[in-house]
């Protein structure tokens, strides 16, 4: 097995991870919705020019509607609700102010937590991008996909994503001339009813001038069904909460 694969088991945190990024999970194995609810506790950090960001925060995923609810307490404290049509509702209480937008790009079908929850990570999101597979092969038990980026992609020219027991465990980006542009890994995988989550990403950025950004997201305390926890996303908008343009 090629060095490259090997997940970071004690990466010295220099590095760590702030938001969740959408990406799929098992490698050929069958697509199953989920209809039950899924929450989740999240620690986000990034790790950039010598100072580390911290974020804190919980989500809720409803599956027979589709909302995923998230409850962000630190390093402000708001909530954010987005649904499948990609309406999306930011509260603030401090402020008392609200947001509302839409953009069918940024719906919970787009998130990391509903990918995985509902088994949808065969090509990590690549086709919906417009990318095509041109590449598999075997290496010892890993699975290698490769995907070409589609005409008009100027920074990325291919992807590389390897699963492992179909489960995703590794991607990596190339630009036009070979250079790797980003490495992430997942790893340490929670093992739910109908569905697997990560519960630690890692992803490494690297930069033009030969440094890099390193984002870590550890998900921990997930509970499903009736054990889900809805406390922290039972939230109403004062009718009095301020409108504010996203």
């Amino acid at each position: 097995m090629n060095i490259r694969y090997k997940l970071p088991g004690n990466l010295s945190l220099k590095f760590t991870i702030f938001f969740l990024v959408a990406f799929p999970i098992p490698q050929n194995s069958p697509a199953q919705g989920f209809n039950g609810k899924v929450s989740v506790n999240a620690v986000y950090q990034i790790y950039k020019n010598g100072s580390l960001f911290t974020a804190e925060s919980a989500s809720l995923y409803k599956g027979q509607t589709g909302d995923i609810i998230t409850h962000y307490f630190s390093p402000k404290d708001f909530y954010k609700k987005i649904n499948s049509k990609g309406e999306i509702t930011i509260y603030t209480p401090e402020d008392n102010t609200v947001t509302f937008m839409q953009n069918s790009q940024y719906s919970s079908s787009t998130e990391l937590l509903y990918f995985f929850v509902n088994n949808l990570t065969q090509d990590m999101g690549l086709k919906n991008e417009g990318f095509n597979q041109i590449g598999t092969r075997r290496e010892d038990n890993y699975l290698i996909t490769t995907w070409q980026s589609p005409p008009g992609m100027r920074v990325v020219s291919s992807v590389e994503l390897v699963s492992e027991n179909f489960l995703p465990i590794f991607a990596q980006y190339f630009d036009n001339k070979g250079k790797v542009l980003k490495k992430i890994y997942y790893y340490n995988y929670f093992n739910g009813p109908q569905f697997f989550l990560p519960k630690k990403i890692t992803e490494i950025n690297y930069m033009s001038k030969g440094d890099s950004t390193v984002r870590r997201t550890t998900f921990s305390d997930i509970k499903t069904g009736f054990n889900a926890d809805e406390k922290l996303f039972d939230f109403k908008i004062p009718e009095d909460a301020k409108k504010v343009d996203f």
